[in-house]
């Protein structure tokens, strides 16, 4: 038998773009709110104590631009935590798991079943209020996680866990 290597007609491939992402939990929102809030006020406190502790005096118009720079560092993030939640989704087909993240640089991660090692839930003292966790992802060949899906509802990310840990158990083609 010859080797033959054959040309795939590509429009006649499976489109990515075709499947319908489940989105993150609506919490997840405002755990992302509340993450990137705290952070900024803990800033705001660190740059306030550098002001009132500083030995030399600091110029109005220096004051005036991190605070105004705080400021806008601050909506920008609000802002992008909220479009980063309405493009963030996944999804679970027959033979891999998919999920989609970034605002300026999306990214889509797609993971076969037969190449993960293992899953489990992590879930963070906020998220533990909203009642929400993560899924983290480990593949073969990777020394740490390859997938992190965060924002699921406890009993969703658990339920995919199970799913995921049955369906790389059966050791499906």
């Amino acid at each position: 038998m010859l080797f033959q290597n054959n040309l795939i007609d590509l429009t006649t491939l499976p489109q990515l773009d075709n499947t319908k992402m489940e989105s993150l939990s609506p919490s997840y929102l405002k755990v992302s709110y509340l993450g990137t809030t705290i952070f900024f006020l803990i800033l705001a406190a660190i740059l306030m104590g550098i002001r009132l502790f500083a030995a030399f005096d600091i110029p109005f118009l220096v004051e005036l631009g991190v605070g105004s720079g705080w400021l806008l560092l601050l909506v920008f993030s609000l802002w992008h935590a909220y479009e980063d939640f309405q493009i963030q989704g996944f999804a679970i087909r027959d033979r891999d798991l998919t999920y989609r993240s970034g605002v300026f640089f999306r990214r889509t991660t797609v993971i076969p079943y037969n190449r993960i090692q293992h899953a489990e839930v992590k879930q963070g003292p906020i998220e533990r209020r909203f009642k929400l966790q993560g899924l983290e992802i480990y593949s073969a060949g990777g020394d740490g996680s390859d997938l992190y899906i965060p924002g699921l509802q406890a009993a969703r990310a658990d339920q995919l866990r199970d799913f995921i840990i049955e369906k790389v158990g059966r050791n499906e083609p």
